[in-house]
């Protein structure tokens, strides 16, 4: 275990130490979250302001604090103007004294799925820490970092963006030698003004690399030239479907949404693999993350053992087996346009009848209309019996598709209705985490109650 001392963040933000100088393992800004040895830095936000809890922090073992007001001298800590700062200089200390190497990745779609096979792959080498479930902003990528201060051998970072310049500044603190860039969609295009500046936001990862770092790249992506330029001296290895790819599929069976087996090619190596993880784009998150672990040095034997030890967490597509036969997909944590074209493709290959309960995709800005258009017109095309729309923009999904279609304006309104399903049916729930698809998902669970396979 390694650790940092306050004095150490104080220099590097330009701060007094205000009482004794103290040791830190870690970093916490839930007081809930805090472990004996942690810093626990006090976030003021819109709702909550952490500066009320630094007692429960304390009494919970924290060595010292971060706040904005001046404490009691009997308590360690530093008092600052900008809290996420102290975040991002206490992770970038952390990330300094780390001799291990660290693998950043990000993308539009499957972020946190290939973090979860990558996560895995290095755990069946060494010690592995890897982003908390979707921590990957610029306050949950310093708690990652500063878990590094535990002396792995593998740090496995998430990065998300909200705007330009997110990913550069989350690269800056994590230095990652090896670089994942999945892909680039049209998810939160609405925030982001264009495609264009999601490919050129998703690419920051890619700059400054050296001649000694790694760039796992999707070469079934049409901006992959793009990013091949842009990681430049970096070796670049390639993943897809497509046969250029470094890595990739050589042959596939779905199982629906209880995943795949698929032949891949791993850059000269064959090998068979049993998914958990359903449909097109899982096996794709499959590839990026073997790429990925080739380029750390790990044996394909180790990457066979990972990637078939992940199942589908809560809301990314697992599946909760319900009385009377019906299947529930719980994909509702979030939804796109070329996420729910994916689930929908999956859910056309399952057992009939079938429901696709859709509420609204979010931040799609001037096209969301027609977004919602096409994935009504897709439904017709692969003749789903059923459609449960859920929102104002999930309405024109209903209109466009030519199956039994029940509008809902929101979720409460649907939970409200309680719509019935039936025996031996699949269902398939998938919306915007803003639309609050997960409440009907426990509804249906309590309802129907789970099963064991």
């Amino acid at each position: 275990m390694t650790s940092l001392r306050l004095s150490d963040l104080a220099r590097e933000l330009g701060v007094a130490v205000h009482g004794t100088d103290a040791p830190i393992t870690g970093l916490a800004i839930d007081s809930r979250a805090v472990t004996t040895g942690d810093l626990f830095v006090a976030i003021r936000g819109d709702r909550v302001d952490g500066n009320d809890f630094i007692d429960k922090a304390l009494a919970h073992g924290a060595a010292a604090v971060v706040t904005s007001q001046v404490l009691s001298d009997a308590i360690p800590h530093l008092t600052v103007t900008d809290s996420g700062a102290a975040c991002a200089a206490f992770g970038r200390l952390a990330r300094e004294s780390f001799d291990g190497v660290v693998t950043g990745i990000t993308g539009s779609a499957g972020k946190t799925t290939a973090k979860a096979f990558l996560a895995a792959i290095c755990a069946c080498t060494d010690r592995t820490v890897a982003t908390d479930g979707n921590q990957n902003n610029e306050l949950g990528v310093p708690l990652t970092l500063a878990k590094l201060l535990s002396a792995p051998q593998f740090g496995v970072v998430e990065m998300g963006a909200a705007q330009r310049g997110d990913i550069a500044h989350l690269k800056s603190m994590a230095l990652p030698q090896v670089v994942v860039l999945l892909n680039a969609f049209e998810a939160h295009v609405g925030r982001f003004g264009s495609l264009d500046n999601i490919v050129a936001t998703k690419g920051e990862i890619l700059d400054g690399l050296s001649p000694s770092s790694v760039a796992v790249l999707n070469a079934d992506q049409s901006n992959f030239a793009l990013w091949s330029a842009r990681a430049q001296p970096a070796r670049i290895i390639s993943f897809g479907w497509t046969t250029a790819a470094d890595v990739r599929v050589v042959g596939e069976r779905s199982n629906g949404f209880a995943g795949s087996q698929v032949e891949l090619d791993l850059n000269g190596s064959n090998v068979s693999v049993r998914l958990c993880v359903p449909g097109k784009a899982g096996v794709t998150n499959a590839l990026a993350v073997a790429a990925a672990a080739i380029g750390l040095g790990i044996g394909v034997d180790k990457i066979v053992e990972g990637l078939e030890s992940v199942k589908p967490v809560a809301g990314r597509g697992n599946t909760v087996s319900l009385r009377d036969g019906v299947t529930l997909i719980d994909d509702s944590y979030n939804a796109s346009p070329s996420s729910v074209i994916a689930a929908l493709d999956v859910l056309s290959n399952s057992k009939t009848p079938r429901t696709a309960v859709l509420a609204d995709m979010l931040e799609l800005g001037d096209e969301a209309v027609s977004y919602h258009q096409q994935v009504g017109r897709y439904i017709s095309k692969l003749g789903i019996e059923r459609v449960i729309a859920v929102g104002e923009l999930s309405r024109h999904i209903g209109d466009q598709c030519s199956p039994q279609s029940i509008y809902f304006q929101d979720a409460d309104a649907l939970l409200g209705a309680c719509p019935t399903f039936s025996k031996n049916e699949t269902v398939l729930v998938k919306g915007s985490r803003g639309m609050r698809l997960d409440r009907f998902v426990d509804a249906m669970t309590a309802s129907l109650g789970e099963t064991t396979c």
